[in-house]
């Protein structure tokens, strides 16, 4: 790292985007080879981990606990690709490092080629700094105008100075500072990534791992947006910066010129924001699918057909519910002839039960005395 502790001069947009690139690529390289290396504390937490893993995947075979012998080319898989990564800088730096860094800066050149050709956006770090060096001058010069200009359009050229400021160091921020601070943590998230990618042979630490991937998407959504809305607001902005550095009478560019190229600016610096966000809510849409239960999914359909405690009903009543789902409905009149039977049903039950009791019970049974016709017998 000591190569990129060179001071250069070359201005501030510069100095930041090559100084970040260069410190966070060698760190995120060093970190990773210092937390792979053989007898690191890691390498040791990695072979716990695939013992741990194996020994669980071979209970789950030997008593058939949701695993299959189907399962094992992806089993072997899933590890040959964490030992891999875990152990090559150069695999782990193309997958992960480049995708992430570099891949979002080659599609925004592409998306971006046909608005390169005016000067600022040719060279988005070059212009960039001439943006930012035009609105920081203009802004001094706009702070002190000269004594011979109208002490109206003094007030304008104060005003025409505060945004100009404003807006230079929002375009740093926005621009240079966004991109410096998703460069960083792509290298941190880099050299952490071998304990990420560890945590992926679990079922129960996967969303550790999960999350790792949304952030790396993030930080190479947000990477794509900055650089891509940078060249479109220089290629926007380019007439308003040769608008400023046109001197008029008394040797200052128009204030009102100056008021709209610093809103001009501010604008696509909250863009940048709101594209960011927009590339953080996309990156949460990334899981991965669930663990499937073939157990689970053989005893579901048991667990429907198990009857709850309020079907503890009398075997008549389960058998007249059981026979009531497969017959189509009776109409309105048999259900009211068979409601009219119930009702008398349990009308002579409870006279029967009322006799019973009184010791007339035969009273109820005796055939009705028939009154012979006269002439007969």
């Amino acid at each position: 790292m000591s190569s990129c502790s060179t001071i250069t001069d070359t201005g501030v947009v510069r100095d930041v985007l090559t100084a970040v690139d260069c410190n966070t690529r060698s760190f995120a390289r060093l970190g990773y080879e210092s937390l792979t290396a053989a007898g690191s504390p890691f390498q040791t937490a990695l072979t716990m981990f695939l013992t741990i893993y194996v020994a669980a995947i071979g209970y789950r075979l030997l008593f058939g606990n949701g695993a299959r012998l189907s399962d094992g080319p992806g089993i072997a898989l899933k590890i040959g690709a964490v030992l891999a990564l875990v152990s090559s800088w150069s695999l782990f730096q193309t997958l992960v490092f480049d995708m992430a860094e570099r891949a979002p800066m080659e599609i925004a050149a592409l998306i971006s080629a046909p608005m390169r050709g005016p000067a600022l956006a040719a060279d988005p770090v070059a212009g960039l700094q001439a943006a930012y060096d035009q609105l920081s001058d203009t802004a001094t010069a706009f702070a002190h105008p000269p004594k011979s200009i109208p002490d109206s359009a003094q007030a304008s050229y104060g005003a025409a100075s505060q945004a100009l400021a404003l807006s230079a160091n929002a375009l740093f921020v926005a621009s240079a500072g966004l991109i410096a601070v998703i460069t960083i943590a792509i290298g941190l998230l880099t050299a952490t990534g071998p304990l990420f990618i560890t945590l992926f042979l679990f079922f129960e630490t996967r969303g550790f791992f999960v999350g790792w991937v949304r952030a790396l998407g993030a930080c190479a959504f947000g990477l794509l947006s900055a650089w891509s809305l940078t060249v479109l607001m220089l290629h926007a902005v380019q007439p308003w910066m040769d608008a400023l550095s046109d001197v008029g009478a008394g040797g200052l560019a128009d204030a009102h010129t100056g008021i709209t190229a610093a809103i001009i600016v501010l604008v696509f610096c909250t863009s940048q924001f709101a594209l960011l966000l927009a590339g953080i809510m996309i990156a949460r849409g990334f899981r991965l699918p669930a663990r499937s239960r073939p157990a689970a999914q053989a005893i579901a359909p048991q667990a429907e057909t198990m009857a709850s405690p309020l079907d503890m009903i009398s075997r008549p009543a389960r058998l007249a519910e059981q026979l009531a789902r497969h017959e189509a409905p009776a109409s309105y009149a048999d259900r009211t002839a068979a409601m009219v039977a119930g009702t008398a049903y349990a009308t002579r039950s409870s006279a029967v039960l009322a006799a019973a009791a009184s010791g007339g019970v035969g009273d109820l049974y005796r055939r009705p005395a028939v009154r012979r016709e006269a002439g007969r017998g």
